[in-house]
């Protein structure tokens, strides 16, 4: 049975139903603005696409849909239907408040996207686990009670929710177990409000004392949490700083590892004996000093290119600033006149009231044409003017960006210059470590007699010279590859760079030559016609005479 306080154009839904056009319509009317607002904004028409708010309850409503009519939504109330089923609400992430209460919902699903949502109603369904709202971190108003949830792990899960302010979850199992309350007031503080009402300093004192030891443990596992996220994301700001300048995983022995992540042979050869392993670890700090040195004059080559884009800006709004000043300048000089004219014209117009002679029509219609004559030589002088501003401001344009293009050419290739020199340091480096160890362990091995068997894990690896020289050239060869790879990406990258925003910075200037242009033209034909309407009045009929004013465009 429908309440009697329910619209009356909602009563006629009283079968189980889907959302469609026509009900959202008709409840948009119910629910928009009476009197005369009212019939103003039925004058302007429905516009579903441009809704803010809508109610959709009592209407026995089975399934969310068609409400991607709807984006601009930031308020809506699905209540007392018989919604079984979050779903199809994709497209409205304006969405800050969503009620659902009343319904027939189990699962909490298909909500993460909704994240603007600041207030969440799911009060009577029948939800036994709060989940699946982890990316609404602007929710402050969250109520799920009268549900079947029965365990408190929600508890923990809703203390992320740094903005959440009220909390209602009465009515379920989970409220009956001893402390909960407790429970909830000592891990969630962020809470103000609990099924309404304020929270006392008294009651979170009393419940943090209860849970004193299990909250400092969690505080600190979530401290070093915290600082595992900043560290991470600082690790990824400088790793696309890094990136912007070519020379990522160049500032650390990133490289260096990566050469022997993959070469087994090479990590035993290593491993010889002590004086291999010196080897390896002076080897390992040469390598390693020369990409940080590198990495460093590769920052420094970046602040050089950025320095220079920023000149580049600075010259092309310069350039955009005068030119559009002197546009402007033109402009109102041509609406200045035009306002002139136009006061003559309407002077003529008065002239033309009740009986006119054949003198008088004739000297209006001599004025007329003076008139209309003087106005299209403003405007074909302005319109020389404007073109003739926009040319000089695409070719200086097209010049800055020519000697853009050959000072920034000119840094890639001494950046690229610096790159090689580094890169063949680096196989240097890797070449005089490979004869170290060739030396090393020959001379290790020549301290073994003929009655003196090898030790077995050095068998494979260099029993003989023949498989020493095999295994170090493998190694070798797999060194020289990572560090041949690593020089060709920078290499590609850079050239690639500096092609595409060279074209990038033409295509720019193309289309916004091209937009200007349009621009002057439209300005130019607007001003004739409005100015050719005005005219048009003094083509009148005045004692059976036909005043015809033949004007050039």
């Amino acid at each position: 049975m429908i309440q009697e306080n329910v619209p009356t154009i909602l009563q006629e839904f009283v079968q189980p139903r889907v959302i469609n056009q026509d009900m959202l319509i008709n409840l948009v009317i119910e629910q928009g603005p009476k009197g005369e607002a009212g019939k103003l904004f039925y004058e302007d028409g429905i516009n579903l696409h441009e809704t803010r708010k809508i109610r959709i309850e009592f209407l026995n409503i089975l399934k969310i849909d068609y409400l991607w009519v709807m984006p601009n939504l930031i308020e809506l109330k699905l209540s007392n239907n018989i919604i079984e089923k979050i779903e199809n609400l994709d497209v409205l992430v304006n969405l800050k408040e969503l009620d659902l209460s009343f319904n027939r919902i189990k699962t909490m699903e298909n909500l993460n996207h909704l994240t603007n949502l600041e207030i969440l109603l799911l009060f009577n369904n029948e939800i036994s686990e709060i989940e699946n709202i982890d990316d609404l971190n602007n929710l402050t108003i969250f109520s799920i009670g009268n549900n079947i949830v029965t365990d408190s792990k929600h508890v923990l899960y809703l203390r992320k929710f740094k903005k959440l302010r009220s909390l209602n979850i009465s009515g379920n199992p989970c409220t009956k177990e001893d402390g909960y309350l407790d429970y909830v007031f000592a891990f969630i503080p962020q809470l103000t409000y609990y099924e309404y009402k304020m929270i006392t300093n008294e009651q979170r004192k009393n419940a943090r004392e209860k849970h004193y030891r299990t909250l400092n443990t969690l505080e600190e596992t979530e401290m070093k949490e915290k600082e595992e996220l900043d560290a991470q994301e600082e690790y990824k700001k400088k790793l696309a700083f890094l990136t912007a300048a070519y020379v990522e995983y160049l500032d650390d022995d990133y490289l260096f590892h990566q050469m022997f992540e993959d070469d087994k042979e090479g990590k035993d050869l290593s491993m010889v004996n002590e004086d291999t392993q010196n080897a390896f670890e002076e080897y390992k700090i040469n390598f390693s000093a020369l990409c940080k040195e590198f990495c460093d004059i590769g920052l420094e080559e970046h602040d050089k290119r950025i320095n220079e884009i920023n000149l580049y800006d600075i010259a092309v709004n310069e350039g955009k600033s005068i030119s559009e000043n002197r546009g402007r300048m033109i402009v109102n000089e041509v609406l200045h006149k035009k306002t002139d004219i136009s006061a003559t014209i309407k002077q003529l117009i008065k002239k033309l009231t009740g009986n006119v002679d054949a003198i008088t029509l004739e000297n209006i219609t001599k004025e007329a044409h003076q008139l209309s004559e003087e106005f299209n030589d403003i405007i074909t002088d302005a319109w020389t003017k404007l073109m003739s501003t926009e040319v000089d401001l695409h070719e200086q344009i097209e010049d800055i960006n020519e000697v853009f293009r050959i000072n920034m050419s000119d840094m890639m290739g001494s950046f690229l210059t610096i790159a090689r020199g580094y890169f063949s340091q680096l196989r240097n480096c890797e070449a005089e470590y490979n004869d170290t160890i060739n030396g090393l362990i020959l001379y290790y091995l020549s301290g073994f007699g003929d009655d003196v068997k090898l030790p077995r894990h050095l068998l494979n690896l260099c029993e003989d010279k023949d498989m020493l020289n095999y295994n170090l050239n493998n190694s070798h060869e797999r060194h020289l590859q990572i560090i041949d790879a690593r020089e060709d990406t920078m290499i590609n990258r850079v050239k690639n760079w500096l092609e595409e925003y060279s074209e990038q910075l033409i295509k720019y200037e193309r289309e916004r030559n091209n937009q200007q242009v349009l621009e002057i033209s439209h300005f130019a034909d607007f001003q004739q016609q409005d100015f050719s309407q005005l005219l048009q009045q003094l083509n009148l009929n005045t004692d059976d005479t036909e005043v015809i004013l033949a004007l050039d465009e």
